[in-house]
């Protein structure tokens, strides 16, 4: 990435005008980084191995990133609004996140006689157990159960009037607010090659493209906007949370939310569940700031051209695309084109392609 010196970046909102561009997410972009063979295929190609196991990591994160979605509506609604129009936007958007016929299943378990805490439990609780998640017999880390429990100690660390919501405008029934909140914004990049020389006669080159996410929670901390990222997983030590000090992630979110909100971002607060809670409830929320610098934006514009620049190259000949043999068994679990990559024949490779099932992501229809 060093070999890169950026000119100039600069960010705008889509509009239907840029339909045309390549559009790329920061699951893409970190994929093709980790593993170009890996990232081009399942992300850009949109392949997966026929009969891939079911990932129960990723399952139970999505249930109870929906269970977040809803404590944060619940917080918006019953501590933010103060008028039909806007309980008519929490309905809106209950609507939005959940559909019609499960949304009003949600808010029937809401009570006016019970505190905010057990409103608060009931109202997750019932859009974990109305989701899609089921629990699997090889896996009995990532229950049902477990997650109820997670979710409990969850509320319990969850200060309702800490950081209010970002709502875009209080008057508009209709209007964004920041609870799993899309963006689609636009990249424009000027930079030159530093290893060409002479360097001061290599061209500039240009880059646009969209950039698409959604992002977990968007609050104001006092008059500051701070994102809040949520995660799971088995373990919430200091390993844990150094993957989020430097993230692209928080940093590409950053500047998206300064781009839709034309309102500066610069930090976040990395919130993390332990799925199960374990035997200390409070040991397994764990809560950090994150902060962005302008050496932070710049690194991560080297970043994205870099996986830009490494999926112009092997799109279309992805099995001459280079293998990252550290990431074969990317979080302990052996990766599902170990087959693909282990072939030798480009014959063969062609062929295991074209058996390959076809499973589209992007994170704007997720």
């Amino acid at each position: 990435m060093s070999n890169f010196e950026l000119i100039s970046l600069e960010t705008r909102m889509a509009t239907d005008e840029d339909k045309h561009l390549p559009t790329y997410d920061h699951t893409k972009l970190s994929a093709i980084n980790t593993c170009p063979t890996w990232g081009i295929l399942r992300y850009t190609h949109h392949k997966k191995m026929p009969g891939s196991s079911r990932a129960m990591a990723l399952d139970a994160g999505s249930a109870a990133h929906e269970a977040f979605s809803a404590v944060r509506l619940y917080q918006y609604e019953k501590f933010q609004c103060t008028n039909s129009t806007q309980r008519g936007n929490a309905r809106f958007h209950a609507n939005r996140l959940f559909g019609k016929e499960r949304s009003e299943r949600i808010y029937n378990v809401l009570s006016d006689t019970a505190t905010h805490r057990t409103n608060s439990i009931n109202f997750a609780l019932e859009t974990l157990e109305s989701g899609d998640f089921y629990d699997d017999i090889s896996d009995n880390r990532r229950t049902i159960s477990n997650i109820s429990e997670s979710l409990i100690a969850y509320i319990d660390a969850y200060d309702m009037e800490r950081y209010p919501i970002w709502v875009r405008n209080k008057k508009d029934p209709k209007t964004d607010i920041g609870i799993e909140i899309p963006f689609d914004i636009v990249v424009d990049i000027q930079y030159k090659y530093k290893d060409r020389v002479p360097h001061e006669l290599s061209p500039i080159s240009f880059m646009k493209v969209r950039f698409t996410g959604i992002l977990d929670g968007l609050h104001w901390n006092k008059d500051d906007l701070i994102i809040i990222e949520e995660k799971t997983g088995a373990r919430l030590d200091d390993s844990w949370l150094s993957q989020w000090i430097l993230s692209h992630q928080i940093t590409g979110y950053c500047i998206a939310t300064s781009t839709f909100t034309n309102t500066k971002c610069d930090h976040a607060l990395v919130s993390g569940m332990r799925i199960p809670i374990g035997k200390v409830p409070a040991e397994g929320i764990r809560r950090e700031y994150v902060n962005r610098s302008p050496l932070l934006f710049e690194k991560w514009a080297n970043w994205f051209i870099t996986s830009v620049e490494m999926e112009n190259t092997w799109r279309d000949d992805v099995v001459q695309a280079p293998m990252y043999t550290h990431s074969c068994n990317r979080y302990f679990r052996s990766c599902s084109f170990l087959p693909f990559c282990s072939e030798d024949s480009i014959e063969n490779k062609l062929s295991i392609i074209d058996e390959m099932e076809n499973d589209e992501w992007n994170p704007l229809s997720q």
